[in-house]
């Protein structure tokens, strides 16, 4: 039905349409008369060779076609659809006037022409053509095809109209996405820069170590996280590389563990997803630790369900937060409930010297 839309952008409801008009008005019929077969064989219509039946369903189905496309993408598409209730209703009757015309002239008259179709189709049509009758059609047979073509288009405007909200709702899932993203990156460098201050300040000579690996991590920041989703793979790297620049800072006595199982290169993510979680372990945990202290970080695929488990301990004297959160962590937190909505888990275990937090995802 390119009459109705664009063959290029809508050819999925051309191709209903076009289905639906074909079954209706010419498949639907001739099952019918079968029906009617078995049970009324004296019914004169199927007097008729089966070539016959055949032909007459097709002959009329094509012929009925065209006034009830008019009907369909005039009437109720232009006027009932937008709610233009007075004009459809006006449009409706001189439908009615169109319709009686047309079928005399356009389906009786033109039929009863056709000398190719058999005698009993063109002579029932001249038959028909000739009957001095006001009306040559049904209005219950009217009113039930206006209801069934307003079904067809109201049921066409729905997917259309749920096919643009998921395109906003696309859109705006991108551009939180986007948004939050961008959140946690300054947030990130604006960490890690702390950490070199520090450094700097004591005169380490960890400093130099620690830019170099900072570097690494600005490029994976920079050039990798631009897509969508990147593999597991490199983002764990990039936690490890991240732990081991947090690591640097510390003596002997404060004990980091970063533990990866069943990472594999099949398996992609989004970028940035998982950093505030091991970030939060330095940042709200070892940060203060000047004397001894822990950090464990645990990455486990198993099969599509990623586990994320962190261990740290607390400096002492450091209050009992049982939120345990910062913007990033927020962000985070944000951005799983779009992006996995009831497919993540998130408990955390908050007392006066530990913080325990497990992460499970089902990644698609």
């Amino acid at each position: 039905m390119a009459f109705f839309h664009s063959p290029k952008k809508f050819s999925i409801y051309s191709r209903i349409e076009t289905g639906f008009f074909i079954f209706y008005f010419i498949i639907f019929p001739f099952l019918s008369d079968i029906e009617y077969a078995l049970y009324e064989p004296v019914y004169t219509k199927y007097s008729m060779s089966l070539a016959e039946k055949i032909t007459h369903r097709l002959v009329y189905g094509i012929a009925s076609i065209p006034p009830y496309l008019v009907l369909y993408g005039l009437l109720i598409n232009q006027l009932l659809i937008k709610k233009r209730y007075g004009a459809f209703m006006g449009a409706f009757l001189l439908f009615l006037l169109f319709l009686n015309i047309y079928t005399v002239y356009g389906e009786y008259w033109l039929i009863s022409q056709l000398t190719f179709l058999p005698q009993s189709i063109t002579q029932s049509a001249g038959d028909w053509f000739k009957a001095h009758t006001p009306f040559h059609f049904s209005i219950a047979y009217v009113i039930r095809e206006t209801l069934v073509l307003t079904a067809l288009a109201y049921f066409i405007h729905f997917i259309k109209q749920e096919k643009k909200m998921n395109a906003l709702r696309q859109a705006k899932l991108e551009t939180d996405l986007n948004y939050l993203k961008a959140q946690i990156q300054p947030h990130f460098f604006f960490n890690t820069l702390n950490n070199i201050y520090s450094l700097a300040q004591q005169q380490s000579t960890k400093t130099a170590e620690l830019v170099a690996q900072l570097s690494h991590l600005m490029r994976y920041v920079i050039y990798e996280t631009t897509q969508s989703k990147v593999p597991l793979s490199k983002e764990v790297a990039f936690l490890k590389n991240y732990v081991a620049v947090e690591s640097v800072r510390y003596n002997e006595k404060i004990s980091v563990l970063f533990d990866t199982q069943g990472i594999d290169e099949s398996t992609h993510i989004e970028p940035l997803l998982l950093l505030p979680f091991v970030e939060n372990v330095f940042k709200h945990g070892l940060q203060e630790e000047i004397q001894q202290g822990f950090a464990e970080i645990i990455i486990c695929l198993n099969e599509t369900l990623l586990i994320v488990e962190t261990h740290n301990s607390k400096p002492a004297g450091m209050k009992n937060n049982s939120s345990y959160k910062g913007i990033g962590i927020e962000n985070t937190i944000q951005r799983l409930h779009l992006l996995y909505p009831e497919k993540y888990s998130l408990h955390i275990t908050n007392d006066d010297t530990t913080y325990k937090l497990m992460l499970t995802i089902e990644l698609n």
